[in-house]
């Protein structure tokens, strides 16, 4: 029973904390030619989230997109075949559960009565969504050749690790979609 207990708690655990990723590329693009990259601009896009405009957290991102791609055979230099760039946003997302039940108990003081309540109506939740978009461009005609896309709920106030360990497993999830095929 324990064991059932368990396996269900780690399923559910796992669910919820999913990166969603999605991809889009150029069907016409041959991807085994591209052997060499360099990033395609040093500017970060601003935003009016101070959580996505923080400069370690863009430095996590390069290094892991540079870890990952270095990882796939990918070669950091000058001469590239493809650029790369990539943004980040937080965005602020409601859910809500159609309907709720509530019941509480309490004893009053110094010899009071006490009081039982029933509660129903909807509950309402706000939660934040991060997402990354990591783009592929052609080095000459610099025409997007790839998009990658991936977001997760995210922590409201992350410590250091976990920013860490948030960027890498974004990463890792996007560009286990390049190349396409």
């Amino acid at each position: 029973m324990i064991r059932l207990f368990c396996v269900a708690v780690l399923m559910m655990l796992t669910a919820c904390s999913g990166i969603e990723v999605s991809q889009d590329y150029d069907t016409e693009m041959t991807f085994p030619r591209l052997q060499t990259y360099a990033w395609k601009s040093s500017s970060v896009e601003m935003h009016d989230d101070v959580r996505a405009n923080n400069p370690l957290l863009h430095k996590r991102f390069r290094q892991n997109i540079d870890r990952v791609l270095e990882e796939k055979g990918y070669e950091r230099t000058t001469g590239v075949d493809f650029l790369v760039d990539y943004s980040y946003s937080i965005s602020t997302r409601m859910k809500s559960e159609p309907f709720t039940t509530g019941f509480g108990f309490g004893i009053g003081s110094f010899r009071r009565y006490g009081g039982f309540g029933i509660n129903t109506g909807y509950d309402i939740s706000q939660y934040d969504i991060g997402t990354l978009v990591v783009d592929i461009y052609d080095a000459d005609s610099q025409e997007l050749l790839w998009r990658g896309r991936g977001s997760e709920v995210i922590s409201r106030h992350p410590t250091p690790q976990q920013n860490s360990e948030m960027v890498r497993q974004l990463v890792e999830a996007i560009l286990a979609q390049f190349p396409p095929y």
